[in-house]
């Protein structure tokens, strides 16, 4: 060994297993940033040649490094975490069943605005062509996109500065996870080590892949938890501004119906008012025709 570590070195693994895990990660991350296509080529080529598995697990690390790049920092700076680590959480999340269905509704309602717009697109094409009135959809809030001047369904936007993901995701089980995920990596000691042991310590628990799956898990059942929550608690949110769209609806022709019985009364007093003006007007005149008093 040329290489003789010193005995107060932190560890060993800094020098020899940590660069590897960090390249492995930079090569995966070199497909979302701004590489040559000579690097991209080599890259595959590289890849390519350890096999199916090995090339999907790289994909999936490419596709959590943008998913979730706070870990995926943390996971660089670490030097513990390797592919197959991130692409654990890539497989645990897509095979979760509530995560699963929670994309799937996501892509349902996705597809069902993109279908919705493009039919009112259609609409408004019409109305031009045929010099009639433009539709306007400006008082119902779920399709109205003029606020911001994107289309629904983002991935669609060729400035969407996100590529797509493999079988889709949800972006607040995915900031749940992240955050599970970087606390357990925060908190779980480093290895320390050296030449002749005497300063050899094996942390537990220790950054392990059937750790990590249990952290996964833990995490994505809470984050999919709080998601029926916060769906629940805006239906009786939508049920209550129903409600007080009702009452209110109700005070405001109340309302509206004293303002008219106010303005009528005043109506019926001021016509009272001329008449009686009138008939003291008549009884003047008919005075002064006779010369005696009225």
């Amino acid at each position: 060994m040329l290489y003789k570590d010193p005995v107060d070195h932190p560890t060993i693994e800094e020098i020899t297993v940590y660069p590897l895990n960090r390249a492995e990660l930079r090569m995966a991350d070199a497909y979302v940033n701004d590489r040559s296509s000579v690097e991209r080529s080599a890259l595959e080529q590289a890849v390519r040649g350890r096999g199916t598995a090995y090339v999907a697990r790289f994909r999936h690390t490419t596709e959590m490094s943008w998913r979730m790049p706070v870990l995926y920092s943390e996971a660089l700076a670490d030097g513990r975490m390797t592919i197959d680590h991130i692409d654990t959480v890539w497989r645990r999340l897509d095979r979760h069943p509530g995560v699963r269905t929670e994309i799937d509704d996501q892509i349902v309602r996705r597809e069902e605005r993109k279908a919705e717009r493009e039919k009112r697109i259609a609409a408004i094409q019409d109305a031009e062509s045929a010099g009639e009135p433009v539709p306007d959809w400006s008082g119902e809030e779920d399709y109205d996109d003029r606020w911001s001047g994107r289309p629904y369904n983002s991935y669609d936007d060729p400035s969407y500065p996100l590529p797509e993901p493999e079988n889709g995701r949800c972006s607040h089980i995915d900031q749940s996870v992240e955050r599970e995920i970087i606390d357990w990596l925060r908190t779980t000691p480093q290895r320390l080590s050296s030449v002749d042991g005497s300063r050899t310590v094996t942390p537990s628990p220790s950054v392990t892949v059937h750790k990590l799956r249990d952290i996964v898990d833990r995490a994505a059942d809470a984050a999919v938890e709080e998601l029926g929550r916060l769906r629940e608690q805006s239906l009786e949110w939508e049920i209550e501004a129903d409600h007080r769209r009702k009452d209110a609806a109700v005070k405001a022709r109340e309302d509206a119906e004293k303002r008219a019985k106010r303005r009528a009364e005043r109506a019926a007093k001021k016509k009272a008012r001329e008449a009686e003006l009138e008939a003291e007007a008549e009884a003047a005149e008919a005075a002064g025709e006779t010369g005696l008093p009225f």
